[in-house]
């Protein structure tokens, strides 16, 4: 029995209309419960709760795609931005010794192909020395930022190389990561204590790094 007889037409009327049970709770002054007790076991109301979900799942669908319309529009306003940045930037800074040598070394052992990622691979520790100074000194990068790991091959002293490479780069070991080991071929050269790489995850770096070599490329 409803002892609320005007209320419960009400909720019936506006559940018909797509309204949820919370919804229908506020607007009748009754109990989101009392609400469901009324109207979960009728036909319509199991309808309404199908329609609602796919309701909501387009609604979901439409706020990603504007959230992510409005992360594109912030992204292409940043990188704009970084290129502005560099230019300016590169007026000052292209005839300082370690600037000149930190994008010499990336032409040289970098890797250009990936957007996202700074990647210096070399078996040279004076140029992972340099390029993670050139890092701290233009880019404002700090240790904590930067992946150095090295690759050795099978056999070789995990422990030992690490300390060679922490002593030579003068990066610390604590920010070393996962050293990967590879088989070593007869007809290979040995490389006495492996590749060290110094990577960054940083789009807007990358960019401005590319900038400023493409923009010394120029200069010469």
């Amino acid at each position: 029995m409803i002892r609320d007889e005007e209320k419960y037409i009400q909720a019936v009327e506006f559940r018909k209309r797509g309204f949820t049970y919370s919804e229908i709770a506020k607007i009748c002054g009754i109990s989101k419960g009392t609400a469901s007790a009324w109207l979960s076991k009728k036909a319509f109301s199991k309808k309404v709760k199908q329609d609602n979900v796919k309701q909501a799942a387009r609604d979901n669908v439409k706020r990603i795609a504007l959230l992510n319309k409005a992360r594109s529009s912030e992204r292409k306003t940043r990188y704009a931005e970084a290129v502005r940045s560099a230019a300016t930037e590169f007026k000052h800074y292209k005839t300082a010794p370690l600037f000149v040598a930190g994008l010499m070394l990336y032409i040289s052992h970098g890797d250009m192909s990936d957007s996202s990622r700074i990647r210096l691979t070399t078996q040279n520790k004076d140029a992972h020395r340099i390029f993670i100074r050139f890092l701290k000194e233009y880019c404002g990068v700090e240790n904590k930022q930067i992946a150095f790991w090295v690759l050795l091959y099978d056999g070789m002293n995990e422990q030992s190389e690490m300390k060679w490479w922490s002593r030579q780069s003068k990066f610390p070991i604590a920010h070393f990561g996962k050293t990967q080991f590879i088989q070593q071929k007869s007809n290979k050269k040995i490389l006495h204590h492996g590749t060290g790489n110094t990577i960054i995850g940083d789009t807007v770096l990358k960019m401005k790094l590319i900038c400023w070599i493409e923009l010394m490329s120029k200069e010469l």
